[in-house]
């Protein structure tokens, strides 16, 4: 497993109001830069009072509410804010960022590209193509997801979270020479942003480069040592490589940290299996079965059943 897509969530500037409740948006946005969220909650149900029809009131509110995931008083807001003003590309944005929290990826879809059909500017262009590019990777649509990753990219070539989501797209494409490229130059730009680390070390062990791999997946894990996905991958590495105790330690370390994770369950079972550990392994395998392995990553764990678990 992978580290998951990088959003962008973006904050512009507040258009003018008539005080006071202008002074009271204003002391809202920064209570939300503050990230004092309830306070900034209360702040923005006083300009409410003032004036119910204010735009800004409910793109802020509605920041506020997810933020503290009151996911569907955040959704009335930003849709209020959309009824209001149907040409502002912002709450389109920010609804379309809680569509795909949500796991509403065709809605997170749409809200994209009516922000996108309702802007002209770049920075915020770049945003929402992150976006729409990584709810299409929700929907496994990945040469899409490339498509809107590569017209961020035209936007701004030194974006890390671009590059990192590059990279991780052109895997599911089978690209995994050109992944590489692109979270090299993530890496160029900020060596201590540890997303393209582990996202090169599952590259090289796809490519079958298994010493390449675990030198970025070391690297990754000075950076973040307990991160229990990039534990499990270079425990997958280590199995590769027959250092079945190295890769024991790392995989019981991600379940430590990340126990519902049915991956680290099927990596373990392998690492079982070579030790002739049957019975151990065919417990995991049947955990990583609950954890509904096959509806997330394919048949092998079932396979895998078949084959020794009889």
């Amino acid at each position: 497993m992978k580290k998951p897509f990088l959003l962008l969530f973006l904050f512009l500037s507040l258009t003018a109001t008539a005080q006071p409740v202008k002074d009271l948006i204003a002391q809202g946005q920064q209570l939300l830069g503050e990230k004092k969220f309830t306070e900034a909650i209360d702040i923005y149900n006083k300009a409410f009072n003032k004036d119910s029809t204010n735009y800004n009131v409910f793109t802020g509110r509605g920041t506020a509410y997810f933020e503290l995931k009151d996911f569907q008083l955040s959704y009335n807001d930003f849709s209020r804010a959309i009824a209001l003003e149907p040409d502002s590309a912002i709450a389109y944005h920010y609804r379309a960022n809680l569509m795909y929290i949500l796991n509403y990826t065709d809605e997170a879809i749409a809200d994209n590209t009516k922000a996108i059909e309702r802007t002209t500017d770049e920075k915020f262009l770049l945003g929402c193509f992150i976006n729409r590019g990584s709810a299409k990777v929700q929907k496994r649509d990945f040469k899409g997801a490339y498509e809107d990753f590569h017209r961020a990219y035209s936007y701004d070539t030194t974006d890390i979270s671009v590059l990192n989501n590059l990279g991780t797209v052109l895997d599911k494409l089978d690209r995994q020479e050109e992944a590489i490229m692109y979270l090299k130059k993530a890496i160029d730009l900020d060596s201590s942003f540890v997303g393209p680390y582990v996202n090169i070390g599952f590259q090289y062990s796809q490519l079958g480069r298994y010493e390449e791999a675990l030198v970025y997946f070391n690297k990754a894990l000075e950076l973040e040592k307990e991160e229990p996905l990039t534990l499990n991958n270079r425990g997958f590495t280590r199995f590769k490589l027959n250092d079945l105790s190295g890769a024991l330690d790392d995989i019981n370390k991600s379940i430590f940290f990340f126990a519902t994770n049915a991956y680290a369950y099927k990596n373990r079972a392998l690492v079982y299996l070579a030790l002739d550990k049957k019975e151990e392994a065919c417990s995991d395998l049947k955990k990583a079965r609950e954890l509904q392995f096959e509806k997330q990553y394919g048949s092998e764990v079932n396979e895998l059943l078949k084959k020794h678990c009889q």
